[in-house]
């Protein structure tokens, strides 16, 4: 294809973040201004590659059309600063009512205690790592099945998933239970897999990213992203996605409402995704 592509609609998902988040960060002074200006360079640099071509390499089309995706690990550790220019608490204490109000009790703290078997401990555990490769094999069957039109649309879906949950970060901080009550102790904190999950948060976990779960919301609108395209998909991940849902509450990495609201992002963002992007779609497969 010659000629530039044009902005796309996962452009359009990514600079409107950038725009938002950066807005929101000149509350904060000159630190702030800092994050703003950042943000601003970011925008100038998705709207220059928009206006070059497509690339013809798989890999290439899959980094050009996912990247917002695979820019969060930089947009999360961010926010921890973000959200502290807006509010100076918390919110956990309304969390924790709400989990009341709705299960009675506060099941990232009871939850594993009411079965303490190592095994499911490890299994839960696993389930709630494989947020990390779920997404991006999700990804890889909706290309399989849609081509890059059907890659674009699962990326806008996620990317959505993540915009959603990170504002809502920004604006409404909640630590989590892991913050707030400490990380799970005892035997069932022993196993390989609950070791090494709490390494990696303790490495690089972003504080006020609670709620709602992220993990849940972007692999639920993965999930079913990708189901779109192919059936296939919703069957074989379903057990992984169910259980990293009951697992970032099992480990207490997130509160059981943390959780529910990230399936209802899942499902609001789902609701438009495809509006949002066949608003400027990717050009037909060459």
């Amino acid at each position: 294809m010659k000629g530039g592509s044009g902005l796309l609609a996962i452009d359009r998902v990514a600079i409107g973040y950038l725009a938002l988040s950066g807005s929101l960060a000149l509350t904060g002074g000159l630190p702030g201004l800092a994050l703003a200006s950042l943000h601003g360079a970011a925008i100038l640099l998705i709207l220059r590659l928009a206006r070059r071509p497509l690339p013809s390499g798989r890999v290439a089309t899959f980094v050009r059309l996912l990247y917002p995706v695979i820019a969060t690990p930089l947009l999360y550790h961010e926010i921890s600063i973000l959200n502290r220019f807006i509010f100076p608490d918390y919110f956990d204490p309304i969390v924790q009512g709400w989990e009341l109000a709705l299960f009675g009790s506060q099941l990232s703290q009871e939850l594993a205690g009411r079965l303490p078997a190592l095994w499911l401990s490890e299994f839960m555990t696993l389930g709630y790592l494989t947020y990390y490769f779920l997404i991006p094999l999700l990804g890889i069957a909706a290309w399989r099945a849609g081509g890059r039109a059907g890659f674009h649309r699962f990326a806008v879906s996620v990317a959505l998933a993540f915009v959603v949950c990170y504002v809502w970060f920004i604006l409404f901080p909640v630590m989590g239970p892991r913050y707030w009550y400490g990380a799970l102790e005892g035997a069932l904190s022993e196993g390989t897999f609950n070791r090494f999950a709490r390494d990696l948060l303790e490495s690089g976990s972003s504080k006020g990213t609670a709620f709602p779960s992220s993990h849940v919301a972007a692999t639920c609108a993965a999930w079913v992203a990708a189901a779109r395209e192919d059936l296939r998909p919703f069957f074989l991940a379903s057990v992984p996605v169910a259980t990293l849902a009951i697992g970032t509450v099992w480990g207490g990495y997130h509160y059981a409402v943390d959780a529910s609201a990230g399936i209802l992002v899942a499902a609001a963002v789902l609701s438009v995704a495809p509006r949002v992007a066949a608003s400027a779609p990717v050009p037909p497969d060459l």
